[in-house]
């Protein structure tokens, strides 16, 4: 506690100097080296303020899948409802949800950006600070909420029981929507069907420990918390990048084609080549790295596409073709997710027909699942396809899945394959 009082005021010391060079209200971000710091620690720690000093909303944890930049980010100083084109010093983190239309979840509304007043960020192996400046935020007001941060507070394991659990649909109602969209199957070769899975325990779940666990069960994903109040958090460990951008490179990927990891390393390998020679599961790939590419033809861009590959998670492998793109300078971000977002691995193809047809049959509101979710600065971008996610709201936690209906598809295979992507979450709930 004594080391973090000593490192609280080294920050504000640097930001009383700052002042004096800079005004009281910078244009400028400032930028502090620092020692290393556990930043899912830090995050919890501000669970627990003392007297009157409030938790600086919103929390956000950002890791991306290659861990070459991870950053946790208090308050901020710009919202917006609109997908940002940074520039200079700027940094946005946000999303968009699954659907733009229609009603959404409490706290995450279709399109969330915000500029945060303070970074904490490992780039690479620089680990800095980063306090954020526009000409309209005060360095007092920085000063303050600096002043209010709380020590780190360890991760630990969970301890809950007594969970109830509710499936929406039910068994019964997913296969009546398999068979259903298999029936459009002329005006839809391919459609995601989706579940939640609501879970509730007799005690609270802290977002932090959860995402601790999972993060270490799956290595090779995003992770990242998205907590804009007390009352919700919306949590991912993602093996789906949408798009990656630096300068005008663009890397994205097809991911689409599941099988379950085997018990043994031979049954491992049949899945895996299973993968290769199962014709249902090559088309359905084939799907979506036909959107992408056109998608980003569409935008002037040049695309190579990498070998078909295997992506092997701890419960699940999926195929995956890694996709590479050279950008005209005039397309920007939002013109990257308005194409691609979302793709038919999370929603179908046609892509209207297939939005259509899951708005007006899926029994519940899929809000951020299966959104686009990222940050955006003026030389780089990186969004995550938001599955394998999870809304944590006090005691219950709604997991949620999806399984691509095309033609051939089972309606209890693909119950099952909802399980298993929810397999670890589950597990580790259950420990």
């Amino acid at each position: 506690m004594c080391k973090f009082k000593q490192f609280r005021q080294r920050l504000i010391q640097k930001l009383q100097f700052f002042s004096f060079e800079h005004g009281q209200y910078p244009s400028q971000n400032l930028t502090i080296t620092i020692d290393p710091i556990t930043l899912l620690a830090l995050l919890k720690g501000q669970n627990n303020p003392s007297g009157n000093k409030p938790i600086l909303y919103p929390l956000i944890y950002w890791q991306n899948k290659e861990h070459t930049h991870t950053l946790a980010s208090f308050g901020s100083i710009e919202v917006l409802n609109h997908i940002p084109n940074a520039s200079d010093q700027q940094l946005y983190l946000g999303g968009l949800a699954f659907q733009q239309q229609g009603e959404q979840w409490p706290d995450f509304p279709s399109t969330c950006f915000i500029r945060p007043l303070m970074v904490f960020q490992k780039l690479d192996e620089q680990w800095e600070v980063i306090f954020h400046f526009d000409g309209n935020n005060a360095i007092d007001d920085t000063i303050k909420a600096v002043s209010s941060l709380q020590a780190p507070q360890s991760n630990s394991l969970l301890s809950l029981s007594k969970f109830s659990r509710q499936d929406t649909p039910n068994q019964q109602q997913w296969a009546e929507l398999v068979e259903l969209a298999i029936e459009y199957k002329a005006l839809l070769p391919k459609v995601v069907l989706s579940r939640q899975t609501e879970l509730c325990f007799d005690s609270n779940i802290n977002v932090w420990d959860v995402m601790a666990l999972w993060q270490k069960a799956n290595i090779n994903s995003f992770h990242y918390v998205f907590r804009f109040s007390e009352k919700r958090s919306f949590i991912s460990c993602s093996p789906e990048r949408l798009y990656s951008r630096h300068h005008q490179s663009v890397t994205t990927e097809a991911l689409a084609g599941t099988a379950p990891r085997g018990m043994t390393a031979n049954e491992d390998q049949w899945l895996k080549e299973g993968l290769f020679h199962d014709k249902k599961i090559d088309r359905e790939n084939h799907i979506v790295q036909e959107f992408i590419v056109a998608s980003l033809k569409q935008l002037k861009a040049q695309v190579n596409c990498s070998p078909i590959q295997v992506m092997q998670l701890q419960n699940v492998q999926h195929l995956c073709v890694p996709i590479k793109a050279s950008l005209p300078k005039e397309v920007k971000d939002n013109h990257l997710l308005h194409s691609l977002h979302p793709t038919p691995a999370v929603g179908g193809i046609p892509k209207l027909s297939a939005l259509q047809f899951i708005n007006d049959n899926e029994p519940y509101i899929r809000g951020w699942y299966a959104g686009a979710v990222g940050y955006i600065s003026k030389d780089s971008s990186d969004f995550s396809v938001a599955i394998r996610s999870a809304l944590i709201k006090s005691n219950s936690i709604k997991l949620f899945a999806g399984a691509g209906i095309v033609t051939g598809s089972i309606a209890s295979d693909e119950w099952q394959e909802l399980d298993n992507k929810i397999g670890t979450i589950l597990t580790i709930l259950n420990s």
